[in-house]
């Protein structure tokens, strides 16, 4: 959400220009996604940035739940996960971060939808298992009716499929109370991380320059991680308000400031 309203070409240059080496990209950017979601479009831009390698996707959520009661949403929501796989696939391969679904009414998540989320990850995994892709499963910020927020939810899913990988939403984490429960219990299943600050203010708002940073850091020395780190930035958390972290909406070249500093607090801590 930090580069939404921007073309994909412009994205990655962002990206290049802050000094990171690969590119998680959601497939709902919304020009891509109106335009057809074409793959062809992707390569293109993987022609002018081969430094970045197998790039990283997170599949669509937006007005999308494999978990509703809505039978056609929910097949809808498989249906847009498995073009996304293909779309990486036929780039190449590499991680595709999805959401595990909700109960659609604003209850505790009830058997009927556990159901509906082992269909849908059944459905994935049918067309994953021998793929180029890894699917990891993201973890949820606490609410009334969320599914996967708890790392011991997690565990217990990975456990039943062992083709299923994890994306750590640190911010989201830190709102369960102990964040680092999720590399304690799911560490090496864990290969990408949405890094960003995360409390009930701010939602995905930079880390740079926080004790949380180097909290976090302390810990990805000392599991000896080597997968993705994506810096999963929420713009709202700069536009004007009581707090605000920005008197006004940050420039293209500000965003890539923002960018460029978590680049720089992270590098230091892969692990080679």
């Amino acid at each position: 959400m930090f580069l939404h309203e921007y073309e994909p070409q412009e994205i990655f240059a962002a990206v290049d220009n802050a000094g990171a080496d690969t590119i998680e990209f959601w497939m709902e950017t919304p020009t891509f996604w109106m335009r057809g979601a074409h793959v062809s479009e992707l390569a293109d831009l993987l022609t002018r940035y081969p430094h970045f390698g197998n790039i990283a996707m997170h599949g669509p959520v937006f007005e999308l739940n494999p978990c509703s009661f809505n039978p056609k949403i929910a097949d809808l929501a498989a249906e847009y996960t498995l073009a996304c796989m293909d779309i990486l696939e036929q780039l190449g391969g590499g991680v595709l971060t999805i959401h595990p679904g909700k109960r659609t009414a604003k209850r505790p998540i009830s058997p009927i939808d556990k159901e509906r989320f082992v269909r849908f990850i059944e459905r994935v995994g049918s067309a994953a298992v021998g793929s180029s892709v890894t699917v990891a499963l993201e973890n949820m910020p606490p609410a009334v009716n969320a599914h996967m927020v708890k790392a011991d939810e997690l565990r217990s899913v990975l456990d039943e499929y062992g083709w299923l990988s994890l994306t750590w939403d640190y911010a989201h984490a830190c709102l369960t109370g102990d964040p680092f429960s999720f590399p304690r219990e799911c560490g090496e299943r864990i290969v990408n991380i949405h890094t960003s600050k995360g409390d009930r203010h701010a939602m995905h708002s930079p880390l740079a320059g926080t004790p949380e940073a180097d909290e976090l850091k302390s810990v990805l020395s000392a599991m000896r991680y080597q997968g993705l780190m994506t810096f999963e930035l929420e713009d709202l958390s700069f536009m004007p308000h009581s707090g605000s972290l920005c008197p006004r909406p940050l420039s293209y070249e500000e965003k890539i400031a923002v960018l460029t500093r978590e680049v720089e607090e992270f590098s230091v801590c892969r692990c080679i």
